[in-house]
């Protein structure tokens, strides 16, 4: 990660910190405060909590940019080479009929996921990814709104006088993608498309929906938000509150749909008449399962891919597999797998194949031999995914502890956005836990990008 170019301005932050602590405090209440005046929350809770952002050198975000991008055209052309294959998608995949029923139908957006987010960790010297979020990635405004926050800090606007940065706002990169992919994909005729943000109105995620609307209507882009069981569909065509709508933008869980799909005939109705662009598609299952790594980790699959994805894939994934009694590989080794997790807990973690927030996940050296056993059979009967420990660096954030300043060791989630073939910023979340997501209590921080480090 090139540390030794990061470090200097990470202990120049907190330097400047240290020098008044009465003034951190007051710092750290004001970028509280600002996060609920700007709706900066998630439930009820302000998203940062450090009075120190992310930082990344110039050199790491172009090396997770091109990476980034070797494993996105790794998984499009595993997919199109093995993806007809039922059984590939079932039990390699773990796709249930329905989903692959919901994938099936026809759409004109190409992509498998027009918009996703890539989530790693960081690790001591690069990152290692551990999950694809190809379905409905949160956070795009959050990182805006918090960018803009921190800005206005005193304590930002001098480090900035020493270490000038730049901030990549995943909020316009996903908008600008929506709308590209609207007009060349789906091949939408109007210039300024009317959006619809689709989801439950209850959950915790609410406030961002209103900070995506409202960047829309500055943009001049019409946008309701409206709760997918209060959709209509008129001669084909979505209508959201009263309006014709030409780009719905899914934040709504197609397992949250298909729980209740009863009471949201339009959602779907919509979505096979084709005249409304859904974004993203009902396609996603395909590279949103945390599955989709034990294809790109096993070398049936791999063996048709270019020397520089493998190699990619080999430093920045971690090696997973479907939890099933079967033979498979391990770093070339012919193993047994349930005995073999079995008998090297400490190397894995159990986690569902397709969940989010930390939920169901069983870390191995965090187990004992009775807990892990019982993950592992919970694991079997639930199509759950084992995958290989990734090895957290520990960054200290200078951070307040009850009534005192402490530097606290912290993973580090780094979780870049795709919008089609381009990543456009990041998510990074932080927590003294071995879990890093917001639903886990993580914190969440912009992420700046020092121009001359």
């Amino acid at each position: 990660m090139m540390r030794h170019k990061l470090q200097p301005a990470i202990d120049y932050y907190h330097q400047l910190m240290t020098r008044d602590l009465d003034e951190a405090d007051a710092q750290l209440k004001q970028l509280e405060e600002m996060q609920r005046e700007r709706r900066a929350l998630f439930g009820d809770r302000v998203m940062a909590r450090s009075l120190r952002p992310t930082f990344l050198t110039e050199d790491f975000y172009t090396e997770v940019q091109d990476v980034v991008y070797l494993i996105r055209q790794a998984v499009l052309r595993l997919a199109a080479q093995f993806f007809n294959d039922r059984r590939v998608l079932t039990h390699e995949l773990g796709l249930e009929e329905w989903e692959i029923e919901l994938a099936s139908i026809p759409t004109n957006v190409i992509r498998l996921s027009a918009t996703a987010r890539m989530d790693s960790f960081v690790t001591e010297n690069s990152f290692r990814f551990v999950e694809i979020n190809a379905e409905s990635p949160a956070g795009i405004a959050y990182m805006k709104e918090l960018a803009d926050i921190y800005r206005e800090l005193p304590i930002f606007k001098e480090f900035e006088q020493r270490y000038p940065v730049r901030f990549v706002s995943p909020l316009e990169h996903t908008i600008a993608g929506l709308v590209q992919i609207y007009h060349e994909q789906f091949d939408g005729r109007e210039e300024m498309p009317a959006f619809a943000i689709v989801d439950h109105l209850d959950v915790p995620t609410i406030h961002e929906f209103h900070l995506v609307k409202e960047y829309l209507e500055r943009h001049g882009y019409p946008c309701e938000i409206v709760d997918p069981r209060s959709l209509e569909c008129r001669d084909g065509w979505i209508y959201a509150n009263g309006r014709k709508i030409d780009v719905l933008y899914r934040r709504l869980l197609l397992n949250e749909y298909y729980a209740m799909r009863d009471e949201c005939k339009a959602f779907l109705e919509g979505y096979e008449a084709g005249k409304t662009c859904y974004l993203n598609s009902f396609r996603t299952k395909l590279v949103h399962k945390k599955a989709i790594f034990a294809i790109l980790t096993d070398p049936n699959y791999t063996h048709i891919l270019s020397d520089r994805q493998r190699e990619v894939i080999e430093k920045h994934i971690p090696w997973t597999r479907l939890l099933r009694d079967s033979k498979t590989t391990f770093r070339g080794l012919h193993v047994e797998l349930l005995e073999f997790i079995r008998s090297n807990r400490r190397h894995f973690v159990i986690k569902p194949n397709d969940e989010y927030g930390g939920k169901g996940v069983t870390l191995g050296f965090a187990s004992s031999e009775g807990e892990w056993d019982v993950a592992v059979k919970d694991g079997l009967k639930h199509g759950y995914v084992v995958q290989e420990i990734v090895d957290i660096h520990r960054e200290p954030f200078l951070n307040k502890v009850g009534d005192s300043w402490e530097l606290v060791p912290s993973v580090v989630d780094l979780d870049p956005y795709l919008n089609g073939p381009l990543m456009g910023g990041c998510l990074a979340r932080i927590s003294a836990t071995n879990l890093a997501n917001v639903t886990a209590g993580g914190g969440s921080l912009p992420t700046f990008i020092l121009r001359y480090a």
